[in-house]
Order: structure tokens, then sequence, then C-alpha cells
């Protein structure tokens, strides 16, 4: 005979394994930039997006961070560039100076695309971080530890979402009329003794000629098609947008989902007393 109450507490057991293993999968890890190798700076941790951002209309951002700087100083910076189109380089919008000690963090606000210079469809950012024991160290630039940020597989950027062209015909000039003639002057007829006053025959009139409408020109289809550069060394990839994941289940959650799934097979499968 089945024991639903143990069926129950076991799909109990299986959710919370699932809802763990959910938890695990779906925490960021820190990421870690490519100074892993060098042992004076290998704790620092570099966090940043990892997937590029579709500017919507009005403003984004994309954040910066560095961690467990602890008490050593950095000195850079970190730079806005809007990428001039058909490889016509870069165009600095921002630039952030670094000089200070301890963790750092920067909210990259990226300006709304509406006010980008025609033409423009991305903009990307450049990092570079030097790592120094002491402030006088930062100050003066000796001993230097290792610089975080040159090198990187990504590409920190944002992309302007624009509405699909559309061909604006031009407007039709209107038809020209050709000018009627003015009519000759009716002339006075001479009265004479003899013969009866002539009547003057009807003027001949002349048909108005209309001009046809000139065919407006075709105006061809802009191809906004975003062609992406190249990675520049320096730069790291940009944040969830369209294709980043979806938000982790806080680790807290699946803390307590864990001891209550604790307790409750302890509460089925423990020593049980009889009185």
């Amino acid at each position: 005979m089945i024991d639903f109450r143990k069926v129950w507490v076991g799909g109990r057991i299986l959710l919370l394994l699932l809802s763990l293993l959910y938890t695990l999968q779906m925490t960021p890890a820190l990421v870690k930039a490519d100074h892993a190798g060098n042992p004076n700076i290998a704790d620092i941790v570099l966090t940043v997006p990892t997937t590029y951002m579709l500017c919507p209309s009005g403003t984004d951002s994309d954040g910066v961070a560095l961690s467990n700087v602890g008490t050593r100083w950095l000195r850079g910076y970190v730079q806005l560039d809007f990428v001039i189109p058909d490889g016509g380089g870069r165009q600095m919008v921002q630039r952030w100076d670094v000089l200070q000690g301890g963790d750092y963090r920067l909210e990259i606000i990226y300006p709304a695309w509406e006010t980008w210079p025609s033409g423009f469809f991305e903009m990307h950012v450049d990092l570079v971080f030097e790592v120094y024991p002491t402030e006088a160290d930062a100050r003066a630039g000796t001993n230097l530890l290792g610089t975080i940020g040159p090198g990187h597989p990504w590409d920190i950027f944002c992309l302007a979402e624009r509405p699909p062209a559309t061909s604006t015909p031009s407007p039709t000039p209107p038809p020209t009329p050709t000018g009627m003639p003015t009519p000759p002057a009716t002339p006075t007829p001479t009265p004479v003794v003899a013969p009866p006053t002539a009547t003057p025959g009807p003027l001949p009139t002349e048909t108005p000629i209309t001009v046809p409408p000139v065919a407006p020109p075709a105006t061809p289809s802009a191809d906004l098609t975003p062609a992406l550069s190249e990675p520049v060394n320096g730069e790291l990839l940009g944040r969830t947008g369209a294709e980043g994941p979806s938000p982790s289940i806080p680790w807290i959650a699946g803390l307590s989902l864990g001891i209550a799934g604790g307790l409750a097979m302890r509460r089925i499968f423990g020593p049980r007393h009889r009185g």
C-alpha cells in the first residue's frame, strides 16, 4: 500500500535538491581578469559585465568593480568612447581617472542614443588599473606590482537600438499651369454710310496645357545594420541585455531550504521511540 506521507516528504526533498542545484548553477561567479598569473595581484578580483548591452531609448549603465585590493593603491583610468563608423577609430565621450587606495567601484552611464552623433551606433569602454604597494609609489609610479585591464577577451560595449530605416519620398511639385495670352483689344467699328456695320467675329481661344507632375527620385534605404568593431586590448565585454542570464535565487533561500529538508529527513528516517 502506498504511504502518501512518505511520498509527500520525498517530493519535498527532491524539490529541495533541485532548488539547491539551480541556485549553484545560476549564482554568478566573480569574474577574474587575466592577472591571475601574477602572485602580487592575483587575489584582486575584477567584476565586469559579460554580455553586451542594447542601449534602450533613454539611458542605461554598466558596472566595473575591483575588490580585495586591501592596503594597495590603484592608478589608472576608465574611458568611454564612441566607435566612429567605417573604421574611423574612436571619439572619447568621458574619462574617469583613478588614484586611490582600497576597492574601486564605478557605474558607467551611457548617454541616450537619441543624443548620439548621426550615424553612430556603438560605444566602448576601455580600462587600465596599475597596482602599487603604497600611495607614494602610486603617485611616483614606482614599485609597480602589476596591471589589470589590458589583454582581456571581453569588451564592455553598448549598441544603439535604432528604429528600422524607412525611405522618405521627396515632395511632389505642383503642376505649373501655362499662362493664357491676353486677348487683343476688340477694335471699334468705324461707321460708314452705305454698307452695314461689320460685326467682329469670335476671338480664338487656347486650351491650357497641364504639365504632368515630376516623379520623385527614389531614396535608397539606409543600411543601419550594426557591424561590431573588433575588440581592442584593454576592453571588456558588456553586460546583461537581451542575452543576459536570468537573476539568480538568493543563496540564503537555498540555505534555508537545505536546513528544512534536513530536518524533514531526520524526522522521517530517524529512530522512533515507543512509549
